[in-house]
């Protein structure tokens, strides 16, 4: 599959929610994440983050560039795009979206909105140290034909939640970053 395809198929399918119920009461603190890929030598790969250690959210857990919108943003994918520019030192011109997947809702209280984009690859990727430990690239094939997703009911506030798992590369990737990737598969296998 190449980068037309690949969006082809994005422009081409509806894609099923597959975010949690919440309660109604719960409020949800609005943010974004950029789902970045980039062809190298013929392969899609996936940029993925390892988040540092002394992060209030979600520290070492591997996930997509993205975060809280801020005030100034005009909308989440503004966020998205300035979320980009802070981790990963990528500008917006540099950075073309094809694509949306729905908003999904963690029971860490974020309603994600993830977009879907392309960089080219001679774009220079410059880690923030203070936020990203590591920036990784996975062959998307891996996530599409190496169907190792696995969902855990967890309790939390009396409520069972499925918390998404997709072991990868050597990766554990998991929650909602791992739930998006299972998304995109689907599209992609369907």
């Amino acid at each position: 599959m190449n980068r037309q395809q690949l969006i082809t198929m994005f422009q081409m399918r509806t894609i099923d929610n597959i975010s949690i119920k919440l309660p109604p009461s719960m409020t949800l603190t609005p943010s974004a994440v950029l789902i970045l890929f980039v062809e190298r030598r013929g392969q899609i790969k996936v940029i993925l983050t390892r988040r540092t250690k002394h992060l209030r959210h979600h520290p070492g857990q591997i996930s997509f560039v993205g975060g809280k919108a801020d005030a100034d943003d005009r909308n989440l994918r503004d966020t998205a795009l300035r979320e980009t520019f802070e981790e990963l030192g990528i500008s917006a011109k540099k950075i073309t979206i094809f694509s949306e997947l729905p908003h999904f809702f963690t029971i860490t209280g974020f309603d994600i909105k993830p977009y879907l984009a392309f960089i080219e690859p001679d774009t220079i990727i410059t880690a923030n140290k203070d936020e990203v430990a590591d920036v990784i690239e996975i062959d998307l094939q891996e996530f599409v034909h190496h169907n190792q997703h696995f969902v855990i009911n967890v309790p939390r506030n009396n409520v069972q939640y499925p918390i998404h798992f997709k072991p990868t590369a050597g990766w554990p990737i998991w929650g909602a970053t791992a739930a998006m990737l299972e998304q995109i598969r689907l599209v992609i296998r369907d």
